[in-house]
């Protein structure tokens, strides 16, 4: 049977062919839309996860009306004096500005932080080090360039010892530079930023009591985050005398919220394209269906021999329907070839994981098949229920 049905195939490849391409395309549609979604996906979730999946992020929050204080150095203290389970208190503040080196320069985010800064964001070094706590005491004119201008300013030389002017205002010697980490999901440089102590900051940079934009705060590990939460808040609110009945001017977020966001929206988009692609599949076998009609209107006299001779409904069945499968089983097993080729390129191009989902592909070629079963069953049962005495009459 299986001998018949692929002679009876080849005997019309133009048809053959169109109908397997139709099958073909709808399952290569169906696994490079799942892996496209996966493979972005997972960029997403490691943008966040490099945000530090361990630590709370505390910001400042403004009030119409009320007094809104600014995150200080008294409250970076209480937190590491105060806070049970808190690890490490990391102050932050930006300054959008340029750095300067001989006739080169380069518009960037100056960053003052702490030491421990580095540690906290797991950040590596290509060259150098980082400035320590000795150098905050001091202020020292010092600083760690990202990548991008390092690669700006120095092009091929060596950075580190030599010195950079920042925002126009002070000259600082760079003692490192930190390893590429890439771009964001958005395209954002992750490279582009300049670090300096933020006693040296607001000396010499920016002459003001300082302020900062954040408190980057690492919990103990065996700490729950609703508790370092509670530990946080309360801090605060005493540092900054807040009343019983008054609302935080300060708020608390974790890069966890966000990553489960954008996991679930990932999600809801990688199934949606799924579902669109699903309809390319149901599309293709269509045509199988309609194929395999035209097939039994053309073959009418022959189904009338054979079941002259002897042929059961059931054998005539089962013909067609290894037809329509073999059509669909040729058809899914090229889509799965051409979808995890086009799955692979895309991958490579967008600097995605290259990982094709076995159960994906599994699922397209069952589906693939099942269509060929499914579209398939309406012809062969025509078919198989056609009289002999009058499909010989025909001609």
């Amino acid at each position: 049977m299986i001998k018949l049905a692929l002679r009876s195939l080849l005997r019309k490849p133009g048809r053959t062919g169109l109908t397997v391409l139709s099958l073909a395309i709808g399952v290569a549609a169906f696994i490079a839309v799942v892996a496209f979604g996966t493979g972005a996906r997972s960029a997403v979730l490691a943008q966040f996860e490099n945000l530090g999946v361990d630590r709370l992020s505390v910001t400042r929050k403004v009030r119409p009306g009320a007094v809104n204080r600014p995150l200080t150095l008294d409250d970076v203290r209480a937190l590491r004096l105060e806070a049970v389970g808190i690890d490490l208190v990391v102050p932050v503040v930006f300054q959008r500005s340029f750095v300067a080196h001989e006739k080169e320069s380069h518009p960037t985010t100056i960053q003052a932080t702490h030491p421990d800064y580095f540690e906290m964001h797991g950040l590596d070094f290509a060259v150098g080090g980082t400035f320590d706590d000795l150098d905050m005491k001091s202020r020292a004119k010092v600083c760690v360039l990202g990548a991008t201008p390092a690669r700006v300013l120095f092009g091929g030389s060596e950075p580190v010892g030599r010195r950079i002017t920042v925002a126009g205002v002070m000259r600082c010697r760079v003692v490192g530079v930190l390893a590429s980490r890439g771009r964001t999901v958005s395209s954002r440089d992750l490279d582009d930023l300049v670090l300096m102590p933020h006693s040296t900051y607001f000396t010499f940079v920016r002459s003001k009591r300082p302020t900062f934009a954040a408190l980057d705060v690492r919990p103990e590990p065996d700490l729950p985050r609703g508790s370092a939460v509670d530990q946080i808040t309360r801090t605060l609110r005493r540092t900054h005398g807040l009343e019983a009945g008054d609302r935080n001017d300060f708020r608390i977020e974790s890069p966890d919220d966000a990553i489960q966001v954008a996991d679930e929206v990932a999600t809801i988009l990688t199934r949606l394209l799924a579902g669109i692609a699903a309809v390319s599949l149901i599309v293709g076998g269509i045509g199988i269906m309609n194929i395999q009609l035209v097939a039994v209107a053309e073959r009418i006299r022959e189904i009338g021999i054979r079941s002259a001779i002897g042929a059961s409904p059931r054998q005539i069945l089962t013909q067609f329907l290894i037809e329509a499968v073999l059509l669909a089983g040729i058809g899914a097993f090229i889509g799965c070839v051409i979808g995890a080729a086009v799955a692979v390129a895309v991958a490579q191009a967008m600097r995605w994981d290259q990982s094709i989902p076995v159960a994906t592909v599994g699922l397209a070629l069952s589906f693939g098949l099942g269509l060929g079963v499914g579209f398939g069953y309406l012809p062969a049962l025509r078919a198989a229920q056609l009289d002999p005495i009058e499909a010989l009459r025909r001609e």
